[in-house]
């Protein structure tokens, strides 16, 4: 099913368009020109790096041209057309490879290797050529910008104030570069936010610099000074909260505040700058201004996506080892609202009947409680969007009742503005789940935003499957290994037995691990809990011809430490394994263990700790031609037996010793429990194992 959504509003370029048209004739021309048949695309196109380098370029008092994409497509102020002589007037949109092909080498460089680089002029008169690079929001060059100046030593300067324009032209180029150089590599939010407050303040030759960052649909700002960062509130009756609040200019009596907008046009924060004088041009500095309040939002856009790349990373490390749908659903309801920067995030799901279940982490009570009497044909959006498989976005309160009327609206009344749903759905594109969330303000959702969302559904949806898929190969193992496992779990009298078998989580994997009970005479009761090294269909057939011939054996009478050395002449050496036989004797009071390779059973008694029972040393099953070493420990009335493989201790993030040390730690709490609470309890606190698991739990009833 496709998703839907409605088209991001354009982009308000009427300030970037007025600017171009007071740049000269070269401004004037570019504004009239069509450029829809060239490379650069039609003029309201442009993304936000040309506009703020163009505007830059174009209003600097030196000579300055901007060479942008892989043709180098010249876009230039009068100076510098000028320095090109007649074929200035020609050479305007055309590629640099036809205005200065003797350059083409060294701004390509400047363009691959995003460096600066000085050159003197071949005429003697000690002009500079500096280019740099321009990158966009994500740092990525796509252009050079070129400015001429003399330098001490060169021709003689004109007199009077020209010569001191173009000295002061010339910092606030260099200032420029230098404030682009530092905010590119700024690569957090908060770097930005220094950046600008620490190299602003020199450049526009301003008593204070504050600078403050939106977060989309978030009522806080984040202002940063020469004092420190504080959070203010957009609400507040500041220039930096109005400027956000009602996307203007806000002029002030010694400086002004202005808004900083993305591509979009959508406001990311505001730059604040206060002058102690007031200066004879006032429309230069404005215009320096809005060079430099180009950069901050470019970087502060960039910082944007580079926060978003890695909340979206988290989210999707964090789901791809999620287990159930449970673990996943908790992550979902966690991760996603963190990478979205959304609030109130819940989770609807199918349950019994034309009843809708909600998930949800700490939602309101109040919120929750509307959502009891959830059906699948309720009209509200999120059960809308589970029967459909509508992404449904509400920009505001006002969109909602427009759409819904007279329906109550609980997002609403609980603080939220914008809300979206997302469905899920599953490889046959049929609705799952819808996932809900809001912001507290209201929050433009653009083309970037939208392919957030998709993104966002996909992986939910992909880990949703997954899971469901995995549960399913899980049960059908576990049936699998219950006929292959199967074994009378009742006893001799004065005997309380549990046991559990646990395939592995990852995949079709029928698994090696096994256990059996053997009644003997005597009331006696063998216990063989053993492991096949392997997955899959050749570990479980060589586990079933091993469980025989050992129960053979056993029931035949042979003594333990000859049962394994016989099982390696019977069979060979075609298989590599652990196993453990144990044969408990509750009217003696006590049991026999022989171990080959296999982990050490663990021996509870009343009012003791769990301690170890210790054998001799002996090959791996399948090497043994030895008889074995046999222990024989005491068994009696409340001692309790644990044997089990090494998949319930065994873990790849810790040591195997710290594994033991944790089963001990879950067995003491719960000794006096049933034998069926224990077998529960240590499969629930161990979990997370990538192997099978085989546990007998024996106690002695007395």
């Amino acid at each position: 099913m496709t998703r839907s959504a409605d088209a991001p509003r354009p982009p308000d370029d009427s300030r970037w368009r007025e600017l171009l048209s007071h740049a000269g004739r070269a401004g004037r021309r570019i504004v009239g020109h069509d450029w829809a048949g060239t490379p650069l695309g039609p003029l309201a196109d442009w993304p936000p790096s040309l506009r703020t380098a163009l505007v830059v370029c174009l209003h600097s008092p030196t000579p300055a041209a901007l060479w942008w994409g892989p043709e180098l497509v010249l876009l230039a102020n009068d100076g510098y057309l000028a320095l090109l002589g007649p074929a200035g007037t020609r050479a305007l949109g055309r590629p640099a490879s036809a205005v200065w092909p003797e350059a083409v080498a060294a701004l390509t460089g400047v363009l691959t290797a995003t460096r600066v680089t000085c050159r003197h002029g071949d005429d003697g008169t000690g002009t500079v050529f500096s280019s740099g690079p321009v990158v966009d929001a994500a740092g990525h060059p796509q252009g050079v910008l070129t400015t001429v100046a003399a330098v001490p030593g060169g021709a003689p300067a004109p007199p009077g104030d020209a010569d001191g324009d173009r000295r002061h032209a010339l910092r606030q180029a260099e200032g420029l570069a230098r404030l682009a150089g530092a905010l590119s590599a700024a690569g957090s939010r908060d770097a930005v936010l220094d950046v600008v407050g620490t190299v602003t303040p020199g450049l526009v030759g301003a008593d204070r610099v504050r600078v403050a960052a939106a977060t989309a649909g978030a009522w806080e700002l984040t202002v940063t000074d020469a004092a420190g960062t504080v959070e203010l509130l957009v609400t507040d009756d500041e220039p930096l909260a109005r400027a956000v609040r009602e996307e203007t200019t806000v002029p002030l009596p010694d400086g002004l505040c202005l808004p900083l907008r993305d591509g979009t046009g959508t406001v990311l924060g505001a730059l604040e700058v206060r002058w102690g004088t007031l200066t004879a041009d006032e429309a230069a500095r404005r215009i320096l201004l809005d060079a430099v309040a180009g950069l901050c939002s470019q970087a502060l856009r960039r910082a944007e996506l580079t926060a978003s790349a890695r909340a979206m990373a988290e989210f999707a490390a964090r789901l791809s080892v999620t287990r159930s749908t449970g673990e996943t659903i908790e992550v979902i309801l966690d991760a996603a609202p963190m990478a979205l920067g959304a609030a109130l995030p819940g989770l609807a799901m199918r349950d019994e009947g034309r009843r809708v279940r909600l998930w949800h982490a700490e939602l309101p009570s109040g919120l929750v409680a509307t959502f009891d009497d959830l059906t699948i044909d309720d009209p509200r959006p999120i059960a809308r969007a589970l029967r459909t498989g509508e992404r449904i976005i509400l920009r505001n309160r006002a969109e909602f009742a427009a759409r819904h009327p007279g329906l109550p609206d609980p997002a609403g009344e609980y603080g939220m503005v914008t809300t979206v749903v997302l469905p899920l759905l599953d490889a046959s594109r049929r609705p799952i789940a819808a996932l809900g969330f809001g912001w507290p303000r209201e929050r433009a959702l653009h083309d970037d935003d939208l392919a957030l969302l998709d993104t966002v559904a996909d992986l939910c949806e992909q880990t949703l499957e997954r899971v469901r898929l995995a549960a399913a190969e899980h049960n059908l193992v576990t049936r699998l290994a219950g006929r292959l496992r199967t074994s009378a779990t009742i006893g001799p009298p004065g005997l309380e037995l549990a046991t559990r078998y646990q395939p592995a989580m990852s995949g079709l994997h029928l698994g090696g691990d096994w256990y059996d009970l053997v009644d003997l005479d005597d009331g006696r009761l063998a216990v063989v809990v053993g492991d096949v090294v392997g997955h899959q269909v050749e570990a479980a057939a060589d586990m079933a011809q091993l469980r025989t011939v050992v129960n053979t054996l056993i029931r035949s009478g042979v003594p333990l430490a000859e049962v394994f050395p016989r099982l390696t002449g019977l069979l060979g050496v075609g298989f590599l394994g652990t196993c453990l036989a144990m044969v408990v004797d509750p009217v003696a009071g006590q049991a026999q263990v022989a171990r080959v390779g296999h982990p050490h059973p663990v021996l509870l008694r009343a009012g003791r700790p769990p301690e170890m029972v210790w054998t001799g040393h002996s090959l791996p099953l399948g090497l043994v031609r030895d008889p074995v070493p046999v222990t024989t420990v005491a068994f009696g009335p409340g001692d309790l037996l644990v044997a089990y493989t090494d998949g319930l201790v065994e873990r790849r993030d810790q040591a195997y010793d710290a594994g033991v040390t944790a089963l001990h730690e879950v067995l003491v709490p719960v000794r006096d429990q049933p034998v069926e609470v224990i077998a529960d309890t240590l499969l629930t606190k161990l979990s997370g194992s990538d192997d099978d698991q085989a546990l007998v739990i024996i106690r002695h009833a007395g």
